[in-house]
């Protein structure tokens, strides 16, 4: 059997494979970027809706750059995770130089040696070393991207989550203002039951006809409300997943508690009766103005010009376990590697450090309101379209999911969970036994690692524009 070092070390030497349950399949032994014209450079872009402003950062590289040609494709994923796409690429030697990609599973693919390192390129072409380069990005961000001592890419944008709410709804009926209010720091859970009691509306036969939130809707979930109380996923000196602690029993109770006392199947034939399946995005429950808050990200602000335009609404914080405590969000995002084969040629670096650097961002992120990583392209007032400041001025507190060679799995068990815990099909006490059993097995077969140092604390490179 190999092991997953020999494995590496394989791909390292130009082999390229893919994993499929556990096993190794399809090897080659093709020197990596054989027959590429180094001064081409093929990208696997963003999704296709924002495809014209990619457009704008490849115009602007190929104006400074008029030797290198940028030929790209839309190549979308098909799910949290998914590796299938990158991993045919590999295997037939078809993969792009540049493969824009959810960061979060930057350290998966890595593991799966399914990523080339960029710091050989840092080290060959920048005038400064690999940490200080890197250096120049959000640290949760790069962090995300690092596995096994090396950086496996740049971060692009990022998001924060917050909680939209329908201020008309909340002064018709009478909710305390100042709750609402981000300078005033965010409500407590006990403060949102309160509002809930006081805002909900069913009718006689119990069928909600409109109501406060929804702990699983949109940006909301199981996960989130773990990180919101400090559950740690991942025990750095033992090597070991924590799907089983006790704080994470305590949260899935309280969860489940929020489900029982909400009434899922009532909540669920709520959803489905104002916001159904494939719905258009005009027709939402929070749009329609029967929902008063909505936990979503950046990306709102630009959904409520565009399809609810005269609705008065305010963003402000997540809600917290206890009063008077800390604010708290989580952040995402996307990010540029190179996948194994790529050809690692100096036209495709420069593409690469332009793109996820000051100039791609500043171009890219006031349009698709996201949050820039770049450390220059955030201080700049113009780097970001300032409609989103909230959740720009969120970063300082944003946490990420820890960057780790099960991540998939463990999003996966999360969500299974949260299911289960929505339908009231098994206890938490079991659940959270088999979301632990489900991971950590996978999680040995990476140990002994651990995660980047510092992760989970402020990054104190950070530093917002002053108001403009």
């Amino acid at each position: 059997m190999i092991d997953r070092r020999t494995l590496l070390r394989a791909l390292g030497a130009g082999a390229t494979v893919s994993v499929a349950g556990g096993s190794i399949v399809g090897c080659t032994n093709r020197p990596v970027g054989e027959d590429r014209d180094p001064n081409v450079v093929r990208v696997w872009g963003i999704w296709a809706s924002d495809a014209d402003v990619e457009a704008q950062i490849i115009e602007a590289f190929t104006e400074q750059n008029p030797d290198i040609t940028v030929q790209v494709s839309q190549v979308p994923s098909n799910g949290q995770g998914d590796a299938s796409s990158v991993i045919t690429a590999v295997r037939g030697r078809t993969g792009p130089d540049v493969y824009f990609m959810d960061r979060f599973n930057g350290a998966q693919f890595a593991s799966l040696g399914l990523l080339e390192p960029i710091d050989p390129l840092i080290e060959e072409y920048e005038d400064v070393s690999v940490e200080e380069f890197m250096a120049g990005w959000v640290k949760f961000a790069t962090d995300e991207l690092f596995y096994d001592g090396q950086y496996f890419g740049l971060p692009m944008d990022t998001d924060t989550r917050g909680l939209y709410v329908n201020m008309g709804l909340a002064k018709e009926a009478g909710i305390d203002l100042a709750l609402l209010d981000p300078n005033n720091g965010p409500m407590s859970y006990d403060q949102l039951w309160e509002i809930e009691e006081q805002f909900s509306v069913q009718d006689d036969r119990g069928t909600y006809e409109r109501v406060t939130w929804i702990p699983w809707d949109d940006q909301a979930s199981l996960l989130m409300w773990a990180m919101a109380n400090g559950v740690e996923f991942f025990d750095n000196q033992n090597c070991r997943v924590l799907l089983d602690s006790p704080q994470m029993l305590d949260v899935a109770t309280m969860y489940r508690g929020w489900v029982e006392r909400l009434d899922f199947p009532r909540l669920d034939a709520f959803k489905a009766t104002y916001q159904p399946p494939n719905a258009p995005p005009t027709q939402t429950s929070f749009f329609s103005d029967r929902q008063l808050f909505q936990i979503s990200g950046p990306w709102g602000v630009q959904s409520q010009a565009d399809y609810k335009p005269d609705m008065e609404y305010a963003v402000t914080h997540l809600p917290v376990p206890e009063e008077g405590g800390d604010p708290f969000t989580w952040a995402g995002g996307f990010a540029l590697t190179m996948p194994k084969g790529s050809s690692m040629s100096k036209a495709a670096w420069d593409f690469f450090k332009f793109y996820a650097g000051y100039e791609g961002q500043k171009i890219m992120m006031p349009q698709i309101s996201r949050i820039p990583t770049n450390l220059e392209t955030v201080a700049d007032p113009e780097g970001w379209s300032q409609d989103i400041r909230f959740f720009v001025e969120l970063m300082e507190v944003a946490l990420s999911r820890p960057p780790l060679p099960v991540g998939t799995k463990l999003w996966d068990a999360m969500f299974t969970m949260q299911g289960s815990l929505n339908q009231g099909s098994d206890t938490p006490e079991n659940l959270v036994q088999e979301a632990q059993q489900y991971v950590d097995p996978t999680m040995q077969q990476f140990c002994p690692i651990a995660l980047p140092e510092g992760f989970g604390e402020p990054d104190p490179n950070f530093k917002l524009p002053k108001d403009s």
